[in-house]
């Protein structure tokens, strides 16, 4: 009998069941008082056997699947309520001068308003709120434009580069943010064209401008401060202010746009955060970069570095 098994088990053995309630049932003889005896055997894995390295292939593509889906799904995610947040702060933000506009022009209409200075500042504040619009569907439509592809290939990056000066980007809105920081009110500075590419650093500067203009008009000093610096090989416009300042927690999604909830735009300031992604992306395509440096306690400044 153990012959027959000696290939198989070549260390078997037959011993005698001395305690028959110590014997292992399944290895006793039918007639005779022994059990098969069989020593542990000792197996050897080869570790680059081909089915483990398929389990391990196989293992490895379901982690990566699980991963981009759960990736996926975060991003939709977040891209929805980005979309919920940009719905609710555009629409926010288009209600109050639209309310302003028909309650200001039924006035007008209607006779109600016969004095010559107060028609005056209801014409003022009816334009002031036709160039908030503006620039607000401006920004949309421009970063929109930008989200739709990079630029084509060719010059354009290399025109932008040489249409623009120093003294005409700080110039212009040093002249024109005079009036909105002193009256306290939110202008637009600017009517830059949108498809006039060799504008794309006095809009950078004009939305810098404008959200130091909301943020520090209420400042005990409302200055605010634009400087260009210049190396051999770039170019720095720095806009600076003495407002409140930035957090370090808003500081982390200053550049995300459509950051800005209703809720924060009514507590702080207006708008829909999409200017400071706006000038990002801007200066991106212009091949320079667009940071937050917070230099003082009180104030915040903008840098934006060009190649020369």
């Amino acid at each position: 009998m153990l012959a027959r098994v000696a290939q198989s088990l070549p260390s078997a053995d037959l011993v005698p069941v001395l305690n028959p309630d110590l014997a292992r049932v399944g290895r006793l003889l039918a007639t005779l008082p022994v059990q098969l005896k069989v020593p542990p055997v000792e197996l050897e894995v080869n570790p680059a056997s081909p089915l483990r390295i398929s389990l391990v292939i196989a293992w490895l593509f379901l982690t990566l699947a699980t991963s981009a889906v759960a990736i996926l799904l975060r991003g939709v995610v977040a891209l929805s309520e980005r979309r919920a947040a940009f719905v609710s702060a555009v629409t926010h933000e288009l209600r109050t001068p639209l309310t302003t506009f028909r309650m200001y022009a039924e006035m007008l209409a209607e006779g109600m308003v016969t004095e010559p200075q107060q028609r005056q500042r209801y014409l003022q504040t009816l334009q002031v709120e036709a160039d908030r619009l503006a620039h607000l569907v401006e920004n949309v439509l421009q970063y929109s434009r930008l989200e739709r592809g990079p630029a084509p290939s060719g010059g354009r990056r290399s025109a932008w580069r040489h249409c623009w000066t120093p003294g005409t980007a700080v110039g212009r809105p040093r002249r024109a943010s005079g009036h909105a920081v002193g009256d306290r009110r939110r202008r637009r500075l600017t009517r830059t064209a949108a498809h006039d590419r060799s504008r794309a650093v006095e809009q950078i500067v004009m939305n810098l401008v404008d959200n130091a203009c909301k943020y520090a008009g209420s400042a005990a000093d409302r200055r605010i401060h634009l400087r260009a610096e210049h190396s051999a090989r770039a170019i720095l416009l720095r806009v600076s202010d003495h407002g409140p300042g930035i957090s370090p927690g808003e500081a982390k999604r200053l550049f995300r746009p459509f950051s800005k909830s209703a809720q924060q735009a009514a507590a702080s300031a207006p708008g829909v955060g999409l200017g400071l992604a706006l000038c990002r992306r801007l200066a991106a395509e212009l091949g320079g970069r667009l940071e937050f440096h917070r230099a003082a306690a009180i104030g915040a400044e903008f840098i934006l570095t060009l190649p020369r």
